[in-house]
């Protein structure tokens, strides 16, 4: 049943909240009841990552996802995945990357300077859920992310701050 006519939503009409994985995401197509398009059965949210950042390992138990990098420095946006953070997948402007449920996984941003701006599309109601984190990941995700941030930019880079950090774990 029909319950709000469409309307385009603008990126930057919803406010980002901070996720469990460290970046911020706005919730730009949320299915729940509360939501801005209740009752629809997919969603979508606006990721805004860091430079230079590294995200807190994690995967979607109950969700597959579809990334759409719009926006990023021409270093690119680097997803690891696997058991072990062993694969990688580089996007660019304009890629899409499909992860499956269940994946374990983390973004990097490869760029020292411009921020990731990406559309995360979703098979469940809202973005704002589904995150686990996985911890036993954590060295895992820093020392691969600082390996290739350092491949990128030098060894001298990773002594500025904040780059090439696991973002914090948050308090729950």
């Amino acid at each position: 049943m029909m319950t709000k006519p469409p309307t385009a939503i603008p990126f930057e009409s919803i406010d980002p909240v901070l996720t469990p994985q460290g970046h911020r995401i706005r919730p730009l197509v949320d299915g729940r009841e509360n939501g801005n398009a209740p009752g629809i059965d997919v969603c979508a949210g606006g990721l805004d990552v860091p430079a230079g950042f590294i995200a807190n390992p994690h995967h979607h138990v109950e969700t597959d996802v579809i990334v759409l990098v719009y926006e990023c420095g021409d270093e690119g946006a680097l997803t690891l995945f696997g058991e072990n953070l062993e694969f990688e997948a580089l996007q660019h402007r304009g890629d899409v990357l499909p992860i499956q449920k269940g994946w374990p996984h983390t973004v990097v941003n490869l760029s020292l300077t411009a921020p990731i701006r990406a559309y995360e599309f979703r098979s469940n109601r809202t973005v704002v859920v589904d995150n686990p984190l996985l911890p036993h990941l954590r060295a895992i995700a820093e020392d691969r992310g600082r390996e290739f941030l350092a491949a990128v930019h030098g060894r001298a880079a990773m002594r500025r701050p904040g780059v090439g950090r696991l973002a914090p774990l948050l308090a729950r």
